[in-house]
């Protein structure tokens, strides 16, 4: 009789149970109003949230940084002194085979002749006119700019206008943490510096041939690096680069350092890998040259080297 009444009360318990579980469940979904619509427009809410949330880093990272104290001059027009005619007559429109172009590059090619892509030139002066505006207006703010040519085509024109325009420039090669890595460049730049002051002011006229032999090649070394940079005494701010595709790891790196980027992008160079692309053709000396020194004018134009 015993073990009769205990399991009659087990079951009564269970049932309690579950009752109260169904009725809690219940009250639950009517007080938070769960329905397949509600989160859906919870979904939509979150997701536009996290776009405009994008949008105001985007513009942040875009807006330039003042110091404090700092006058900041307001920005002028720069004219260019290049036309369409010019751009044509440099090849600026020639890019490179069909099967070459990026997928993202389309956007800049006005046709294909012969296999080959031809790009918009409307378009390429449009993006020189943006990017020549704002180096000129960074310029006049006192912000540093560095040329960057290390293909065999933009060494000569790169050197020879960064040295007329007053910039830093680097022609033979880029050195992998230029950017990420500035302290260990400022170093081997104030290492450099010494060594030919030092030499010139006849510091080492004491030492042997040896030492001065290996004097000279670590000058030769740090030139090949660094020599275009001596006189930056700090990270710079904008970064030209004459082929996008080519430069790849310097444009990484200032985008790792949010340092504005600008380079010449033909249809073989993602365009959206940096802030202002420039769409020409990035492997003819007529196109390079023509791109590089409108870029050295408006560093002139601005009066501040």
């Amino acid at each position: 009789m015993a073990e009769k009444k205990k399991v009659i009360t087990k079951t009564v318990n269970r049932s309690g149970k579950s009752m109260v579980k169904k009725a809690l469940v219940v009250k639950a979904k009517q007080q938070s109003n769960i329905t397949a619509e509600n989160i859906k427009k919870l979904n939509e809410k979150i997701k536009a949230d996290k776009d405009v949330a994008a949008k105001a880093l985007e513009k942040a990272n875009e807006t330039v940084e003042v110091k404090k104290g700092e006058e900041v001059k307001p920005d002028k027009k720069y004219n260019l002194t290049v036309g369409l005619k010019d751009l044509l007559a440099a090849g600026c429109h020639l890019g490179h085979k069909v099967s070459k172009t990026h997928p993202k590059a389309k956007e800049n090619i006005y046709t294909q002749k012969d296999g080959i892509e031809v790009m918009d030139l409307i378009k390429t002066m449009d993006a020189l006119d943006k990017a020549c505006n704002f180096i000129y207006n960074n310029k006049r703010n006192g912000k540093q700019i560095v040329l960057v040519g290390t293909k065999r085509q933009a060494r000569e024109v790169v050197r020879r206008v960064a040295m007329d325009a007053g910039v830093p420039y680097i022609t033979d090669r880029w050195l992998g943490g230029t950017i990420t890595n500035w302290e260990q460049i400022k170093k081997n730049i104030k290492k450099l510096v010494e060594l030919k002051e030092g030499i010139e002011k006849g510091k080492f006229i004491e030492s042997t041939k040896k030492e001065l032999s290996q004097m000279n090649k670590e000058i030769v070394r740090l030139e090949k690096i660094v020599g275009g940079l001596t006189s930056l005494e700090k990270m710079f701010d904008i970064l030209f680069v004459v082929d996008a595709g080519f430069e790849k790891t310097a444009i990484k790196e200032a985008k790792i350092r949010h340092v504005k980027t600008i380079a010449i992008s033909d249809t073989d160079s993602n365009p959206f890998r940096v802030n202002f692309a420039i769409p020409a053709n990035d492997d003819s000396v007529k196109s390079i040259s023509l791109i590089v020194e409108e870029i050295g004018k408006a560093i002139k134009a601005a009066g501040v080297k």
